[in-house]
Parts: C-alpha cells; sequence; structure tokens
C-alpha cells in the first residue's frame, strides 16, 4: 500500500444572473416621518446573506446608517417583483434593484432639504443620517427631520422604486455576432487542490484547498468568505462523493435519504485558504460581482487534476469514487489511461462517455452533443 500526494489546478468564469432577458428584480423604498427606511424586495435570503448585503447597499446609498433600514421579503402580495433566488443574481440584480430605489428615493430627501434650506440639492450630501451643504457642513438637516416634514408640512410620502433588467443580446443573424453582451457581469476563481491517494483502496483525501476569486467588489467580506468556504465543501463533496444517480436516468440504487447519501462532514474538512480579489464590475452595486453559485465549481476539477498528478490516471467523471480510482489504475496498467478523440465526441474504451475529459489534461467536465 502506497499513499500518493499530488497538487492539481483549476480555473473557471461565471456569469452574473440568466442570459440575457427575462431576469428582473424589483424593489420600494420608502421613508417613515421618523426618517427611518423600510426596503420591499422579492429577493429571498436562503442563507446566503442577501438581506444582509441589500440593507448595506440601501443605508450606503441612502447615506443613514445600517440599523435604520428594515428589509421586508416576507411575501409576494407585499413585495415587489423578483424572479428568484438562483442564478448567483442576489447581489448582483437584487442588489441594483434596491440600489435604484434608493436613489430615486434620496432625490425627494435632497428636494426637499433643499427646499427646508434653500440651498440647491446638487450642492447637498448625506452623510450618516445628515443632510449637509457640500462645503458648509454647519448648514444641514436630520434626515429625520427631513421625513417629517415631507410628512407634516409638504404632505409627500418620500418613496422610491427601483427595477433591474438586463436587456436583450443583439445578434446579427449573417455574422453570428453578439452586438450587446448576454451577461451582466463574468465572475473568474481558480482552485489548487492536494490530496492523497491509497493506490491499493482507490481512496482520495483532500488535504489542503487554496482558493481565489474574482468577485467585483465584496460588499461584506465576511459572507463572501464564508460563501467561498461553504462552495467548497459542497465542491469536495461533488469531486469526492455526491452521487445522486449513479445510472441516470433510472432511479436504481439512488440514495432514499440523507443516511445513503454521502456528503462531507467536519472531519473530511481540508485546510482551506481563500484569497479575495476585488476587479470592479462597471454595472454591479458599487461593483459587486457574483460569487453564489461558482463557489461549488472549481474544486472537483481542481481534484481531478491531483488525482492525476498524484498516480498519474485520469478519474473522468465526478465523484472519483475508490471504484472509479481503481478501475483508472487498472485501465493504465492494461495501457488505455486515457480518453481519446472521435470526430466531435470524447470516447474512452470504446464507450461514449457524457462526463468525459476534453483532452488529457484538461479534467473538465462538459455534456457532449451530437
Amino acid at each position: 500500500m502506497t499513499r500518493h500526494t499530488g497538487r492539481g489546478l483549476s480555473a473557471i468564469e461565471y456569469p452574473t444572473g440568466m442570459n440575457q432577458n427575462g431576469d428582473p428584480s424589483q424593489a420600494w423604498v420608502k421613508l417613515k416621518p421618523d426618517g427611518r427606511v423600510d426596503v420591499f424586495a422579492g429577493t429571498v435570503d436562503i442563507g446566503q446573506g442577501s438581506k444582509t448585503v441589500h440593507t448595506q447597499i440601501v443605508a450606503d446609498t441612502l447615506g443613514v446608517p445600517f440599523d435604520w433600514v428594515t428589509m421586508d421579503v416576507s411575501n409576494t402580495d407585499s413585495s415587489a417583483v423578483c424572479t428568484g433566488t438562483f442564478a448567483s443574481r442576489g447581489t448582483f440584480i437584487g442588489g441594483n434593484a434596491v440600489r435604484f430605489a434608493a436613489a430615486r428615493a434620496k432625490e425627494r430627501i435632497l428636494a426637499i432639504a433643499g427646499d427646508m434650506l434653500e440651498i440647491d440639492p446638487a450642492d447637498l450630501e448625506i452623510e450618516d443620517g445628515e443632510v449637509r451643504a457640500i462645503g458648509a457642513p454647519q448648514k444641514k438637516l436630520s434626515v429625520s427631520d427631513v421625513a417629517g416634514a415631507a410628512t407634516w408640512q409638504y404632505g409627500e410620502l418620500i418613496t422610491g422604486t427601483g427595477a433591474a433588467l438586463k436587456p436583450f443580446a443583439t445578434l446579427d443573424p449573417q455574422t453570428g455576432r453578439v452586438e450587446l453582451p448576454p451577461h451582466s457581469a463574468i465572475s473568474y476563481a481558480a482552485c489548487v487542490a492536494e490530496v492523497e491517494v491509497d493506490d491499493q483502496t482507490g481512496n482520495v483525501r483532500c488535504t489542503k484547498l487554496i482558493q481565489c476569486y474574482d468577485v467585483g467588489r465584496a460588499i461584506n467580506p465576511a459572507l463572501v468568505e464564508g460563501q467561498i468556504e461553504g462552495g467548497a465543501m459542497q465542491g469536495l463533496g461533488l469531486g469526492l462523493l455526491e452521487e445522486c444517480y449513479p445510472y441516470y436516468p433510472s432511479t436504481e440504487h439512488r440514495g432514499s435519504d440523507f443516511n445513503s447519501y454521502h456528503v462531507p462532514s467536519l472531519v473530511d474538512l481540508p485546510e482551506v485558504t481563500s484569497l479575495i480579489i476585488e476587479n470592479p464590475s462597471a454595472d454591479g452595486p458599487f461593483g459587486a460581482k457574483a460569487i453564489g453559485e461558482m463557489a461549488n465549481n472549481a474544486q472537483p476539477c481542481a481534484i481531478a487534476n491531483a488525482i492525476y498528478d498524484a498516480i498519474g490516471v485520469w478519474v473522468t467523471e465526478a465523484p472519483a469514487t475508490p471504484e472509479r480510482v481503481l478501475r483508472a489504475l487498472e485501465r493504465k496498467a492494461a495501457g488505455e489511461d486515457g480518453p481519446r478523440r472521435d470526430g466531435k465526441r470524447v470516447v474512452f474504451d470504446g464507450h461514449l462517455s457524457v462526463n468525459a475529459v476534453a483532452a488529457p489534461g484538461a479534467a473538465i467536465r462538459f455534456p457532449l452533443e451530437d
């Protein structure tokens, strides 16, 4: 029995939101008479922290403290339209919607404050809950005073609505050239995995993951790191343990519950190092890009490359179970240690592989089409 160590690298890119159109998010912001802010939006927080991030975006846009803002995403009757929490769109698409709504509410705050102070609204700014004259900070009003005056003197409810919708990409039917990009932004990531492989049992243990993510701008770095590290565990499961349908589309031998569906636990957690790169998007809220789903995409490929580095065989399907590792070693001993190209298809051992690597050295899963 020999344990071999190896290191593998993968790099990915990931689009933000759905392609082209049909992906709207809307939001409504209103000020109460005491200056506190209510936000009604449809992006549901399922643990990724969108309520926190959206609250930060609204507070920063309006120039008021974080704890002045209350997010309501309780139901689809009281909230504005949102197509859903999917496609890594929560911060980018949903965040833009609340930003646009807050910006419009801010315009009304400045307009009323300008009338009260007899100053052009363009010469005013809002910071820490106060409307101040630029260059003359002693001339100021609290946002609470402005909201109260709007209610009791001006007879106005200060509100703002916002909507984010990616326009249709235009296509030249003659050349196929896309004039408008189909995606709002592209995020990038890289992952290095270190593994130990037992060549007798086929068992693979990931000992270290080093991950680097371009997230545009980390509006809440702690939440970003949490998503990256949570994604690392999910990617570890996809790379080594998790297989819902071993005989897809047949449900035969499918795990029926969590006792038979194996996911990583803390004892499987490798040493994880996460690096955040901020390369702002021109269209994202404060430069943010997506981070959601891509957080678990890079690890399986890096692990597959690391296995090859350790024992010199390609495991061309994920997860890299002990059985698949041992079969790959057997094929290597028989001189059949890698996939080959046959026209547009990738075949292995005479059989079409639906999750085969693109070429030796790539270790990238992709669906194959005729």
